[in-house]
């Protein structure tokens, strides 16, 4: 179940996230877009990052909120279709424009520690009716993206499947130029975060594993993994 984020954070990877958006946008458009050249090839300009926004609050969105945000609420019945109510929660969202003038879309994930990376905690919660349709959706995404549909992405990897699963849903049904960034902070020693980028790499590993996605499948051009120092965005 979806629950509604509000407010100035005080640890942790929204409260990096909170600042970085509010002080230092730069630093991270230039992180995203050097690690993706498929987007850095489409974008003209930078992002506009539409949330976690000091004026709102720093609100995080979901559902019918966070396709507002976007300019996209005309596909609000589409993705009802899609994945039932109180879908992700999303730590921070950008609109783009293309050097043709199309529009498009950035949907970020954060974390600062490893245990928000695999989580059974974070699993799928849902209804059971809700959950056959969470379960169609995804079984169409591991066809498409050539993963078995014998795993499962509703246990502790669920973050990162409804993520990937939105993406498609944007890319693929929706046919919204769409780019997923999973943004990892290094150096929160407050939550005992990673340092270094290598102590990520055996935890992602087994997402990797667990997701059972070729390294080169539909949308792999469109998810974007970005390591990120916490001092260098400290609040100011």
């Amino acid at each position: 179940m979806a629950k509604k984020h509000t407010g100035r954070a005080i640890r942790g990877s929204q409260y990096h996230l909170q600042n970085l958006i509010e002080h230092e946008q730069a630093i991270l458009n230039e992180a995203i877009l050097n690690k993706c050249p498929s987007l850095k090839d489409w974008i003209s300009g930078f992002p506009t990052w539409v949330s976690p926004l000091a004026q709102d609050n720093y609100e995080e969105y979901y559902d019918r909120q966070f396709l507002a945000k976007l300019n996209y609420l005309e596909l609000d019945t589409k993705l009802k279709e899609f994945w039932p109510r109180r879908g992700p929660v999303w730590d921070a969202l950008a609109t783009i424009t293309g050097k043709d003038d199309c529009k498009g879309i950035i949907l970020l994930e954060a974390k600062s520690h490893l245990g928000e990376v695999i989580n059974p905690n974070y699993s799928c919660k849902a209804s059971s009716r809700s959950r056959k349709k969470i379960q169609s959706s995804i079984d169409k995404v591991k066809t498409a993206l050539s993963a078995s549909k014998e795993l499962d992405w509703l246990g502790d990897i669920y973050q990162h499947a409804n993520r990937i699963s939105h993406l498609y849903f944007f890319r693929n049904i929706a046919k919204v130029h769409a780019w997923l960034v999973f943004l990892y902070f290094l150096g929160d020693i407050e939550q005992e975060g990673p340092q270094h980028r290598y102590e990520y790499q055996e935890v992602l590993a087994n997402v990797r594993a667990k997701l059972g996605l070729p390294k080169k499948h539909l949308l792999s051009k469109y998810i974007i993994q970005v390591f990120m120092e916490v001092p260098d965005i400290a609040a100011k």
